[in-house]
């Protein structure tokens, strides 16, 4: 019996299904900070190529630890109903056509607390918690944005008055946690990031091509890391990826 071929197969139907679900014509919070012509290959529905073995075995591990937090949050809810939590919400921004999910939220009166889920292997960890030679200050760059944006789309409430960014990471390798309050300034550079990306859209649509603005480099919104280009599901059609150093 073929256990591992089989595993993959069942990963890769449900990383499908879970693509299948996604919308096209909307930007999503999840990628934000990721280059321009690869949020437009998104945005048109280009087809991605698929992910292997490894990769989906990591990627269901993450989402194993993302369904333990929901679960014991869920669990805090419920044994606190006066508290204003919020699990898996969904949020929009739609004059930036923007959608996401976030994991985790609380009200408290004015303020409004969000928190985003990382799972990550022993290296990126290094590079975010390790020895201060090992870090590398880009290396959270996208995930705060994507915090950003979900805090761009709760400040629209004209009730909250402040919100709260945090991330949760999980280092997959040794369970280790850690909490990391995020500036709030992520806020205005997510709203900046997907104005400049609707520009692209509004200038070239379907022509995005075109765009001299999508031409790799190493800086805002474009590749920021070659990782970026390597692992990147549109690497298959993408004519002018970023060289690998």
């Amino acid at each position: 019996m073929d256990i591992i071929q089989s595993y993959n197969k069942y990963l890769s139907d449900i990383n499908d299904d879970r693509q299948a679900e996604r919308e096209n014509e909307e930007f999503h919070a999840s990628s934000a900070g990721s280059c321009y012509r690869k949020q437009m290959y998104s945005f048109f529905g280009y087809e991605t190529k698929g992910l292997d073995g490894k990769s989906l075995r990591l990627l269901r591990l993450g989402t194993i630890v993302h369904e333990d937090l929901e679960k014991a949050m869920s669990k805090i809810q419920d044994d606190n109903p006066q508290r204003d939590i919020y699990i898996e919400e969904k949020v929009s921004i739609p004059e930036l056509n923007v959608v996401g999910t976030f994991d985790l939220g609380e009200r408290r009166h004015n303020v409004f607390d969000i928190y985003d889920y990382k799972t990550v292997a022993a290296y990126k960890w290094t590079t975010k918690f390790g020895r201060k030679d090992n870090r590398v200050k880009t290396t959270d760059r996208n995930y705060k944005l994507q915090l950003g944006t979900y805090g761009l789309a709760v400040s629209q409430n004209p009730k909250i008055e402040k919100v709260n960014l945090f991330l949760i990471w999980y280092n997959k390798n040794t369970s280790m946690m850690r909490e990391q309050l995020v500036n709030r300034s992520y806020i205005e550079e997510a709203k900046e990031y997907w104005e400049d990306t609707n520009d692209i859209l509004d200038e070239f649509g379907e022509e995005f091509h075109l765009a001299d603005e999508l031409e790799p480099s190493v800086g805002y919104g474009t590749p920021f890391e070659d990782w970026e280009c390597r692992y990147c599901s549109y690497s298959d059609v993408c004519p002018t990826p970023i060289k690998y150093r």
